[in-house]
C-alpha cells in the first residue's frame, strides 16, 4: 500500500555537514531531495545538524530524512539529538549508529553472531610500537588500514610490508584516535542493502585497479558495478543471509548496507556496516534497488517509510 505524500508531514532532508564526506553527502542529499519532491513530498534541505535542530526548534519539521554521510550523521549524535527532541528519523537508533560507525566493536559483534571477520588489531598512540611488534609476529602482509572511525574508504591503505604498515598506521592516527590493521583478504568486494525490511540483490565491485578507496568510488569511471552479482545462486543468497545477521547483531533498523569480500575458495568476511549509505549516481544501493525492480524514487519513498516506525514507539 502506497503510503499518502501528506502523512508524512514536513520532511527535513539533512545532508552536508561537516564531516570529511560533506561533498558527497551533498550529492546524495539533492538527489534524494528532489525524488521526494517530485512525489509531491512537502520536503526541504538542511544543512548539517545544528541547522537541523533549530528547524526542529522552530516547528518546522515532522521527520527527517538523514543522508548526512560521516560524523554527527553516523555515529549516533544525530540519532540521539531527534529522539530526545521527539522526531522520527530515517536509519537506526543511537546504539546501532555508533556501534556501526566504530568498525572495531562492530567486528566484534558480527563475528561473535558467527559471521566472519578479517583477524584485525586495534592501533593507537599509545600501543603503536606493541601492536607493529605484534602484527609483525603474526605473520607477512599485505595488511589494510583504515580509521575505525570513517566512511567512504577515508583513509584508507594497502601496506605490503612492516615499513609501509608504520607509515600507515601513522597516517590512519593522523586523522583518526584509532587505526583498524586487517589482514589483507584477496577477493572480490560484494556489498547487500536491506532497506525497510526487504534485503535487495548483491552488487559485487570491480575496481579497474587496486583497492575499492575514496577514488575508485566516487571518482573512477572505470569502477565496475555488476548486479546480478555473477556469484552463484548460493553464494548470493549466503552474502544475503550473513547481511542480515549483521543487520540484527549490530542493532540496526530501517536501512542500511553491509560490505563483504569473498575469497577465491568462496568464504565470506564481513567489512562494515554503513548506516547511512551513498545515493549519489555511482551509489550502489540505487544500483541493487534497480536491479530489484525499484526506481530512484521508489526507494527514496521506501527509506522514508522506515521513519514511520518511530512513531509507533
Amino acid at each position: 500500500m502506497t503510503i499518502p505524500a501528506a502523512q508524512f508531514g514536513r520532511v527535513a532532508v539533512v545532508f552536508g555537514g561537516v564531516s570529511r564526506e560533506r561533498d558527497v553527502s551533498l550529492r546524495s542529499g539533492h538527489a534524494v531531495l528532489e525524488a521526494l519532491l517530485d512525489q509531491g513530498i512537502n520536503a526541504f534541505a538542511v544543512d548539517g545538524g545544528q541547522a537541523l535542530i533549530s528547524a526542529v526548534k522552530d516547528g518546522m519539521v515532522d521527520r527527517v530524512f538523514n543522508i548526512l554521510h560521516g560524523g554527527e550523521g553516523e555515529n549516533g549524535a544525530l540519532a540521539g539529538a531527534m529522539e530526545v527532541l521527539g522526531i522520527s528519523m530515517t536509519g537506526c537508533g543511537v546504539a546501532g549508529a555508533a556501534i556501526s560507525m566504530d568498525k572495531v566493536r562492530s567486528k566484534v559483534l558480527v563475528a561473535a553472531a558467527g559471521v566472519q571477520v578479517p583477524p584485525g588489531w586495534a592501533v593507537n598512540a599509545r600501543n603503536r610500537a606493541e601492536k607493529l611488534e605484534e602484527i609483525a609476529r603474526s605473520g607477512t602482509g599485505p595488511w589494510i588500514v583504515k580509521p575505525s572511525c570513517e566512511g567512504s574508504s577515508v583513509g584508507l591503505y594497502q601496506a605490503d610490508n612492516r615499513d609501509a604498515l608504520q607509515a600507515a598506521i601513522d597516517a590512519v592516527l593522523e586523522i583518526s584516535p584509532v587505526a583498524l590493521v586487517e589482514k589483507y583478504i584477496a577477493g572480490q568486494e560484494a556489498t547487500v542493502a536491506i532497506v525497510n525490511g526487504t534485503v535487495l540483490p548483491v552488487v559485487r565491485i570491480q575496481p579497474a585497479a587496486g583497492l575499492y578507496d575514496y577514488a575508485a568510488k566516487y571518482h573512477s569511471q572505470t569502477t565496475i558495478y555488476h548486479c546480478p552479482s555473477g556469484f552463484d545462486a548460493l553464494t548470493d543468497a549466503a552474502l544475503q543471509t550473513d547481511a542480515q545477521v549483521a543487520f540484527g547483531a549490530l542493532g540496526l533498523r530501517g536501512w542500511a548496507r553491509i560490505d563483504f569480500i569473498v575469497d577465491a575458495q568462496g568464504r565470506r568476511w564481513f567489512l562494515e556496516a554503513n548506516t547511512t549509505p551513498g545515493m549519489t549516481e555511482t551509489s550502489l544501493v540505487p544500483k541493487a534497488a534497480k536491479a530489484h525492480g525499484w526506481s530512484f524514487r521508489r526507494l527514496v519513498r521506501e527509506i522514508l517509510a522506515t521513519s514511520l516506525e518511530e512513531d509507533d514507539e
